[in-house]
């Protein structure tokens, strides 16, 4: 009869628990990237419209409305960012914890 290494299991099923967290943050994040590119779509064609671009006796208000639109633009790029650089460190994450399950499962294995 084999018995397991209490120790090695232990270590498995943190690894293991460690993945599925690191995983599921990473779809997370990843559905974060896509919402802002599109929010960030969607503002670069709001920026575009002619309506935006019409000149008038309110244009005043509509460079305002430009100029909120344009720092909208801004503070979506960043976040963007942010979210990009934190879903390539889960990445990495949930790669280096895939490679420690397959190793720990060989170990168990033998």
């Amino acid at each position: 009869m084999h018995f397991l290494d209490k120790k090695l299991v232990s270590e498995f099923v943190k690894a293991a628990a460690a993945y599925g967290k690191s995983a599921y943050q990473y779809h997370l994040s990843l559905e974060e990237v896509n919402r802002q590119k599109e929010n960030l779509e969607n503002l670069y064609r709001w920026l575009k419209k002619p309506e935006t671009e019409r000149v008038d006796e309110k244009s005043w208000r509509r460079r305002s409305w430009r100029k909120r639109l344009r720092e909208e633009i801004s503070e979506t790029s960043e976040r963007l960012k942010a979210e990009r650089v934190h879903s390539k460190m889960l990445s990495r994450r949930v790669t280096r914890l895939e490679h420690a399950i397959e190793i720990k499962t060989r170990r168990l294995v033998e």
